[in-house]
């Protein structure tokens, strides 16, 4: 009996070992979509399962459009409104509508704020959403029956997904093991340094200028919603109904809005009591202070300025209507310095005076590589040779213009350690940052090169670039020309 049972034993222990080793293949295949892509979805959902139960009063879910477009932390900060941006790239309707119910399992928010990009047919997928997108949304959703009825309804309505690629992803992702990065093996650590709360935030601006909001009743026309897209918007619908949750819809600015889709909406939102805001409608985009050529970061998405507007303008409108601002919840307090650090990245790329870049250098978080070329003493003032000084930065650069050769300089400053060269050779250094999981060579001519890839734009005057240590990805590579008196940049 007693080798029966330790017979037994060792059979248990050896399938826990198994479903160990198993599940672990499966997490480290599962592609993670963090700071190298736009949209930080992974990294997203895994953060709403660390939310506590019941502390988020609104929702945004969507497309990666509304991903860019609401910052909860915006919201908390003005309002003291708790929220969670939940959506995802190209999110369908149908994936909305299962986050919803998953998110329903540990929370009970007020407001659903739900955008309206993908109920019109924007793909050739029967969900209006390709197959790498659903995946996306659906890979970090926690395995329960929700997550059950959301395969097989996906799988059902396109017959080109199985149910085994989601529950054996090794199928779908064999070929991973050689695309394996760092993330893939400090997936953890970096949920755990994310504070963003389902917000992607973008830097650049597009600068389209003839950008025209249309009017309310310019057109009695309506642009068609599929009929199984607006299937799963009654369920929506429906479920927020059920759940004491305010259905709001909106729509973001972007060029390719129609008075069409607004009327179908328009519509929609009156026959079920709604409340709609179609930010490209003249009257609500001048109410926002949203400008599309400095607010958007594509003609779609919008970046961080244009997001700040956007979240804003609806604050004060779930402020005024609602009685559950100005709270005070650790979950959100702790993330104000993440959110800052994140507008600095932001406004980082921006900066065309060299002073105040060297002064904005002056931060932890930043690995800073700088590598002078040609005559860059010609324009070099004393100033931002001061600037650089109380950077961090110690040699003191040659600046007298009427010195024939120029010393060959170079400057790596990284996490308070400083490798700096100058001298008549070009001189080349080879090191790394971040633990040495990050290897970079350097020269005193113009080049940088960080983890295999030149990122310098090698122009005459100081190179640049700056490396999130926390993002791990470069932030911005410019070129400040010293070698003129303007200090003319480069990016």
């Amino acid at each position: 009996m007693k080798r029966h049972l330790r017979f037994a034993g060792k059979c248990a222990l050896f399938l826990c070992i198994l479903y160990i080793c198993v599940e672990f293949t499966f997490q480290i295949l599962i592609p993670k979509l963090c700071y190298d892509e736009m949209l930080p979805t992974t990294l997203s959902y895994l953060n709403f399962y660390e939310m506590e139960e019941d502390t988020i009063d609104v929702l945004f879910m969507g497309s990666s459009l509304a991903a860019t477009s609401y910052i909860p932390q915006e919201l908390y900060d003005r309002y003291g409104i708790t929220s969670y941006n939940l959506a995802s790239e190209k999110q369908s309707p149908v994936i909305s509508y299962y986050w919803l119910k998953e998110a329903l399992r540990y929370q009970s928010p007020k407001v659903l704020i739900l955008d309206c990009y993908y109920l019109f047919q924007n793909s050739d997928s029967i969900l209006n959403s390709p197959e790498i997108s659903i995946r996306r949304a659906l890979d970090y959703m926690k395995w329960s029956p929700v997550k059950l009825e959301a395969v097989r309804t996906v799988c059902e309505l396109d017959k080109s997904q199985s149910l085994s690629g989601y529950f054996l992803p090794n199928i779908r992702y064999h070929a991973r093991w050689e695309e394996l990065t760092e993330n893939d093996f400090v997936l953890a650590d970096m949920v755990e340094g994310y504070g963003l709360k389902g917000y992607a935030a973008l830097s650049r601006q597009c600068g389209i200028e003839n950008y025209v909001p249309f009017e309310e009743g310019a057109s009695e026309e309506v642009t068609v919603m599929p009929q199984l897209l607006e299937t799963w918007l009654d369920k929506i619908c429906s479920l927020c109904e059920q759940e004491g949750i305010e259905l709001i819809l909106t729509n973001v600015p972007f060029p390719d809005a129609d008075v069409g889709r607004f009327n179908t909406i328009r519509n929609y939102a009156q026959e079920h009591g709604l409340q709609f805001f179609d930010f490209n409608e003249k009257n609500l985009y001048e109410a926002s202070g949203f400008t599309m050529s400095t607010d958007s970061y594509d003609g779609g998405h919008n970046n961080l300025w244009g997001a700040q507007k956007l979240t804003a303008y609806l604050g004060g409108i779930l402020d005024s209507q609602y009685d559950f601002g100005g709270k005070s919840d650790e979950q959100w307090e702790c993330t104000r310095d993440s959110y800052a650090g994140i507008q600095k990245d932001c406004e980082l790329i921006h900066i065309t005076n060299i002073d105040e870049y060297m002064e904005a250098l002056r931060d932890d978080r930043y690995s800073v590589f700088l590598s002078a070329k040609g005559s860059y003493a010609v324009g070099l003032k004393d100033t931002t040779v001061q600037t650089m000084r109380e950077t961090g930065f110690r040699v003191e650069l040659q600046t007298d213009p009427s010195v024939e050769d120029f010393y060959c300089y170079y400057a790596v400053l990284s996490e308070g350690r400083l490798e700096e060269y100058i001298g008549y050779e070009e001189n080349i250094y080879g090191g790394s940052i971040r633990g040495g999981q990050v290897p970079y060579d350097i020269t005193g001519s113009g080049s940088i090169v960080i983890d295999g890839v030149e990122r310098s734009l090698q122009g005459d005057g100081l190179n640049i670039v700056v490396y999130s240590n926390d993002k791990k990805k470069v932030l911005d590579s410019v070129c400040f020309n010293t070698s003129v008196e303007e200090n003319t940049v480069s990016r």
